[in-house]
């Protein structure tokens, strides 16, 4: 977090700077952020508190299903819950579960499991999330019936929504209208996922401020004509808003993107009995401030800096288009004393197409910078994919919702046919435009530049230079025809050479769990996993190469000498090290790095050569004869005996073969191939 911390600080310099009023905003802005300080050293506060009491114990909880996530083929999912008892004593909290056996959302569940940290590679993002620990299950599942808490109502309705707008599609069409209209991700497949992040359109797939705009603008079509001036009228509609923003808050699980917009929503029916508007940035404030109450650490939430970074960008397009269309139309008037309509029909068109141009540009580069300084792939094709298919959300929203509806009075009514003949040609033109922008996100996921991973550090300097050099273009007010095409073309410049200096760069990393960290080695879109340890580990892997923009994984090797649950990530090859006789060699070569393993009765060492730098892992009990000798240790918690090493990787400095003199831990190298 310290590039954003910088980003923020010369921020209110250069407010400061500018003297006048402007003081007081960086004034405001300074204590605004003492304040967050103090908010999250609450949290922390009441974090430490259960954590303290429950970590590293087992007990018996009682939870409502919050969420369901993965869906595994054995019967299992992951899930959140919220916990109402710890062996019998009333609590609140949330916890994470990757394996659980099969249960839905909004039921009850009893059982004992194992109660833990959150990995390292999650923790700030479960902490966004509310969830305080990492929960293992063990045994005694017990399901206890429906919840009936607000949100199990929600999710009850939410699955019930999901297969009725689903009945009768295919897979890819149908997993994305369930997660466009009713928030339900588990039916997307890990390829729509990397295509649709390679396109640019994400976004769509997350219920946001979007989403919420468009339903409750469908109350708008509701007939207006002379009550429309009526005081009592406009306040039943904006209960009516208020109450379909609270609706989609629940259904969707309290996401950071769709409560920000159910907030604007909110205040806006609040402005509308008041006899006062509300403009969108005291809203968007607002917004933050309500969210960060409860929680200190929403802020480091990748949605909520992504959905408050594109309604800038989008308010900033909004303004850059008004002002573009209003000098064209004024030069044509000085030309054409009175153009014909299909003139007019044809500007009408050309001022559509430069508002979405604007509007897709600016919220493209409002969210560049969150992406890369969070280290997640980003693309080039975001403007493109914006203007091209985005004009499809709305028409699939209404229709989708139009499906699901029917499909639900048709289940509920199966003895009157008329609704499930009502929902088939809705459906068909639906799972139609998902086909469609399907279509066109495979096709964009596979060109050059659709999956760009910078450096944090890197990319924190150029967001940082770029920031000063706009600061300094608004303070001397160089033309904005001069200034853009100049951030344009530097922007470019900066990382097309940083995507040219790591063309032969590979990434090693160790992510998951302390106890079994898996080994992540990337190089560009193409990865190899030296995987071990248990689900958990398996969702920080699919993680890690989801930020990675990783499409392919060339090699994987299972470590695990008796695997208690499969490893289910696609690879072109395996190795299954359990499965192997003791006393082998298996030798293997792939994106410049050559990889031998050894399997001995009771574990494996593994050899990887890099850009001529020797790497060594151990899983179970190796005492090799001769010493081995290698420049890095990827550490676990299986003792390096007879292993003489430089350097290591390594999550934890705990382990108990480590000297107390050790450095701090690194879990992270840069090494090119060229050595």
């Amino acid at each position: 977090m310290l590039p954003s911390a910088a980003i923020f600080v010369v921020f209110c310099l250069l407010v400061w700077w500018k003297g006048g009023a402007a003081r007081g905003y960086a004034v405001c802005l300074l204590l605004g952020a003492l304040v967050g300080v103090g908010i999250r050293e609450t949290t922390d506060a009441k974090l430490a508190k259960i954590q303290g009491s429950y970590a590293g114990q087992e007990a018996v909880l009682t939870a409502e299903v919050e969420s369901i996530g993965r869906v595994y083929g054995a019967g299992r999912v992951s899930a959140v819950l919220r916990v109402e008892r710890v062996d019998g004593e009333a609590v609140r909290f949330r916890v994470e579960c990757v394996s659980l056996p099969r249960c839905e959302a909004g039921g009850r569940i009893r059982g004992r499991f194992a109660l833990d940290l959150p990995d390292a590679t999650q923790r700030l993002s479960d902490y966004a999330d509310g969830i305080a620990l990492s929960a293992e299950y063990q045994s005694g599942m017990l399901r206890l019936g429906p919840g009936r808490s607000f949100r199990a109502r929600t999710a009850r309705l939410q699955a019930a929504l999901s297969r009725a707008l689903r009945g009768g599609m295919a897979e890819n069409t149908g997993g994305v209208l369930a997660a466009m209209a009713a928030g339900d991700k588990r039916h997307l497949s890990s390829a729509l996922r990397s295509a649709y992040r390679g396109a640019g359109l994400s976004h769509v797939l997350v219920v946001s401020g979007l989403h919420v705009t468009i339903f409750c603008g469908l109350l708008d079509a509701l007939p207006r004509r002379e009550r429309e001036r009526s005081r009592a009228y406009r306040r039943a509609r904006s209960l009516l808003r208020a109450g379909t923003a609270l609706l989609l808050v629940g259904i969707t699980g309290v996401t950071p993107s769709v409560l920000r917009a159910a907030v604007a929503v909110w205040i806006s029916s609040l402005g509308v009995w008041l006899g006062g508007p509300a403009d969108t940035l005291t809203s968007l404030g607002a917004a933050g401030v309500l969210m960060c109450l409860g929680n200190g650490y929403a802020v480091c939430d990748v949605g909520f800096e992504l959905s408050f970074a594109a309604v800038l960008g989008t308010l900033a397009g909004g303004v850059c288009a008004k002002r573009g269309r209003k000098a064209y139309y004024n030069k044509k008037k000085r030309q054409e004393k009175k153009p014909s309509r299909p003139v007019l029909l044809l500007r009408r068109l050309e001022g559509g197409v430069w508002d979405a141009l604007c509007v897709s540009f600016c919220a493209s580069a409002a969210t560049f910078p969150v992406l890369v300084l969070r280290e997640m792939s980003a693309t080039v094709w975001a403007v493109v994919s914006g203007v091209a298919v985005l004009w499809m959300v709305g028409p699939m929203l209404g229709l989708s919702l139009g499906a699901a509806l029917l499909g639900l009075a048709a289940q509920n009514f199966g003895s009157l046919p008329l609704f499930e003949i009502l929902r088939r040609p809705i459906a068909f033109c639906a799972e139609g435009l998902a086909f469609g922008m399907n279509e066109w996100a495979f096709r964009v996921s596979g060109l050059p530049g659709a999956s760009l991973w910078f450096d944090g550090g890197y990319a924190a300097l150029v967001c940082l230079v770029l920031f000063l050099l706009c600061a300094a273009a608004m303070r001397w007010n160089v033309r904005l025809r001069a200034a853009l095409p100049t951030v344009i073309l530097l922007t470019a410049l900066a990382f097309g050479l940083e995507t040219a200096l790591s063309w032969n760069v590979v990434n090693i990393e160790l992510v998951g769990t302390q106890a079994a960290p898996a080994v992540v080695i990337t190089r560009r879109e193409e990865a190899v996993v030296l995987f071990r340890g248990s689900s958990i580990t398996q969702r920080a892997v699919e993680t890690q190469m989801e930020k990675r923009g990783v499409k392919r994984v060339e090699l994987l090797v299972d470590l695990r000498m008796q695997p208690e649950t499969p490893c289910d990530l696609k690879a072109e090859t395996r190795i299954e090290t359990a499965a192997l006789a003791a006393d082998t060699t298996r030798r293997a070569a792939c994106g410049g790095m050559d990889l031998e393993l050894y399997r001995t009765r009771q574990g494996c060492i593994v050899r990887l050569t890099i850009g001529g730098q020797r790497f060594v892992t151990v899983s179970g009990t190796v005492r090799p004869a001769k010493p081995i000798r290698a420049e890095w240790l990827l550490a676990s918690m299986a003792r390096p005996d007879n292993i003489r090493y430089t350097d290591c990787l390594t999550l934890s400095r705990k382990y108990r073969w480590m000297r107390k003199s050790d450095a701090a831990p690194v879990s992270r190298l840069r090494l090119r191939l060229a050595g």
